[in-house]
């Protein structure tokens, strides 16, 4: 439908940085009354635009929503109904465990919080420690606990390949997930980048990863042991019985959605842009009246389709092929063209377009060729 629409508001604070993290995070809690009241401003300059659509989906990510004052995230739920009809039938809320208190989670289901998303990353406290999470295993069982009381629909996140760690313990992380049956898992290999703590202290040794015959054994043994206990892997890193996010199939299928906030990007009416990740920055640009981007950009018809189709592909159920060929003609024959050499194993060409399960394990080689 041409009038809905998905919203992402970036909520950057935490109590500390993860060593992995490359996510636009702060610790300067000092800045957050400063940084919201600039965020209801953003939200004022795209009121033209916005105006009359229908918000189906609603997400604030992090950083640590849980670690801010709700108080805060009404204003910013208040000031979207001034703009858009707000009829969400999804409003995701990311928790850390250390955060999790009854009234905190009452207080978000009543004022329309329905899927709430916890990270757990590892059940050993060891790595846990290493990765500075602040919180234990025992803590986090807690803290699901306490979400489970109010909502239906947890999504629970999950990590492999992490410092020191053994195929045993995503063995354990496995047992957890099976033990707890949440209705939803992410699970993500670790990516290491140049700008994080977590490069440093493994170019020098102080830090131990596991090699990549590991983490292919870890893959298997995850897709191997989902699978088994009932879980669809309905995308390439999540993992559903019956309860996709609704939000994130929205990027998925490339539909419309903006992002508020700090780094936060957006796709609305086949346009790009994303805001710059530096706080300061943004409450500079937003103070004078500027939308806060550090990037903008007019899709061409051949740009969206390989959009569409790299952002498809990372679904089980693929992209529709006449449905391709009906909305974007020769730009999908030729954005086709980069990766019909993997036609087979890897790719399924017909009826549908989508990786195999193969494909899945390789979907870096197939989704590069697009990017």
């Amino acid at each position: 439908m041409k009038d809905e629409i998905s919203i992402y508001v970036h909520v950057p604070f935490c109590s500390r940085k993860c060593i992995y993290c490359d996510f636009a995070s702060t610790t300067h809690t000092e800045l957050m009354k400063d940084y919201f009241e600039n965020l209801e401003k953003e939200i004022d300059l795209y009121a033209d635009e916005l105006r009359g659509k229908y918000v189906k989906t609603l997400y604030f990510g992090g950083g640590t929503p849980s670690h801010v004052p709700i108080k805060y995230i009404e204003r910013i739920i208040e000031k979207l109904a001034n703009h858009l009809f707000l009829s969400v039938e999804e409003a995701t809320f990311e928790f850390n465990p250390e955060d999790v208190k009854h009234e905190l989670v009452k207080e978000l289901f009543e004022i329309g919080i329905n899927r709430a998303s916890i990270g757990l990353q590892t059940s050993s406290n060891d790595i846990l420690r290493v990765l500075g999470r602040p919180y234990t295993f025992d803590e986090f069982r807690k803290s699901y606990s306490i979400l489970r009381e109010s909502f239906e629909n947890v999504n629970v996140d999950l990590m492999y390949s992490l410092p020191f760690e053994k195929v045993e313990d995503v063995e354990q992380d496995l047992k957890v997930i099976e033990e707890l049956n949440p209705p939803h898992v992410s699970i993500y290999e670790l990516e290491i980048h140049e700008e994080v703590p977590l490069y440093s202290m493994m170019k020098s040794g102080q830090i131990r990863l596991p090699s990549e015959d590991e983490s292919e054994i870890m893959y298997d043994t995850i897709v191997e042991k989902m699978e088994g206990m009932g879980y669809k892997r309905y995308e390439i890193s999540s993992w559903t019985k019956d309860k996709p996010c609704q939000h994130n199939l929205k990027y998925w299928e490339n539909e419309d959605y903006v992002g508020f906030g700090l780094s936060a990007g957006s796709h609305f009416l086949h346009k790009r842009w994303v805001n710059t990740p530096e706080i300061n920055d943004y409450i500079l640009k937003v103070r004078k009246g500027e939308r806060p981007t550090v990037y903008e950009s007019n899709n061409s018809d051949f740009e969206e389709a390989c959009e569409t189709l790299f952002m498809g592909l990372r679904l089980s159920d693929g992209v529709d092929i006449e449905k391709m060929k009906k909305e974007f003609g020769e730009n999908f024959e030729k954005a086709f063209s980069r990766i019909k050499k993997f036609c087979g194993e890897i790719l399924e060409c017909s009826p549908r377009l989508r990786l195999t399960k193969l494909g899945m394990k390789f979907s870096a080689m197939v989704l590069g060729e697009l990017a």
